[in-house]
């Protein structure tokens, strides 16, 4: 199992996995925290839905992450 984010992991298991990256999808206005599609659709899917850069906005979750383990501990 990868401890890190990646475009293939959907958007519920990196809110769920890493609950710091909420700000980023805050940040950037995107309306995934609580939609219906965020256990279907993975980040790289939600960043073309966007239309932001999926490189940019795994960098920006990364930075997120940092010192969070997955599960938020």
């Amino acid at each position: 199992m990868s401890t890190d984010v990646h475009p293939q992991l959907t958007v519920a298991e990196v809110l769920e996995g890493w609950p710091a990256t909420a700000a980023v999808f805050g940040q950037r206005c995107m309306a995934c925290l609580g939609c219906a599609m965020a256990p279907f659709d993975t980040i790289g899917e939600a960043a073309a839905v966007y239309g932001i850069q999926v490189e940019g906005f795994l960098a920006e979750l990364q930075r997120a992450t940092s010192g969070e383990k997955r599960g938020g501990r």
